[in-house]
């Protein structure tokens, strides 16, 4: 049986869960440090790219075909030859890959981009492993070198502030003497008192 979204979203190991129960305990933290480190934490995952795979990987192929030198910042390469050998055409992050300088399958061919569309609702309800895999079998079909980095750059970034959360949650436990559902009694007569301070 599958999670349902909220389930999934309200995992002891989600940054969405992790998010909840330190917006919920902050109010309760005196240490002045700790609450500091929570709300920077809070503020990190605020810059976390939205939305879903689909969304992080779009979001990571549009930097990569926007064009550093463009003024006005509306210059996107063509990724296809236009003239020459085609490597004007392309960013040079994109060096190294089969199609650099001849035609981008990923940004191109109306097929691929439908393919990923497609690709998101047939995974929609599947966790976030189970996309990026779905994704990186993808990128290695077409030779994309570009959505391997954004998932890899995703994971990294999203177990890194995984951690610190996790850190951050045990820490708050212990400050405000709450260490489970046995203490939850505890708990609410902590929140009265803070409200009738």
């Amino acid at each position: 049986m599958q999670p349902t979204t909220d389930q999934r979203q309200y995992r002891p190991d989600s940054i969405s869960w992790l998010s909840a129960e330190l917006r919920e305990e902050v109010q309760f933290v005196n240490d002045r440090g700790l609450k500091g480190r929570i709300y920077q934490w809070l503020r990190d995952v605020s810059e976390l790219p939205g939305g879903d795979v689909l969304d992080i990987v779009d979001h990571h192929l549009s930097t990569v075909r926007e064009k550093p030198d463009d003024e006005e910042g509306m210059g996107e390469f063509a990724m296809r030859r236009v003239d020459g050998d085609g490597t004007g055409n392309f960013p040079d992050s994109c060096e190294g890959c089969p199609h650099y300088g001849t035609r981008c399958p990923v940004f191109v061919d109306p097929v691929e981009r439908r393919r990923r569309e497609q690709l998101q609702l047939e995974h929609a309800d599947a966790d976030t492993s189970d996309k990026r895999r779905a994704y990186r079998r993808y990128a290695e079909e077409v030779g994309c070198h570009q959505i391997t980095s954004a998932l890899s750059d995703h994971v990294e970034q999203y177990q890194s502030l995984q951690e610190r959360g996790l850190d951050l949650l045990e820490e708050s436990d212990v400050t405000i003497g709450f260490t489970g559902e046995a203490d939850e009694g505890a708990r609410v007569e902590a929140e009265a008192t803070q409200e009738g301070r």
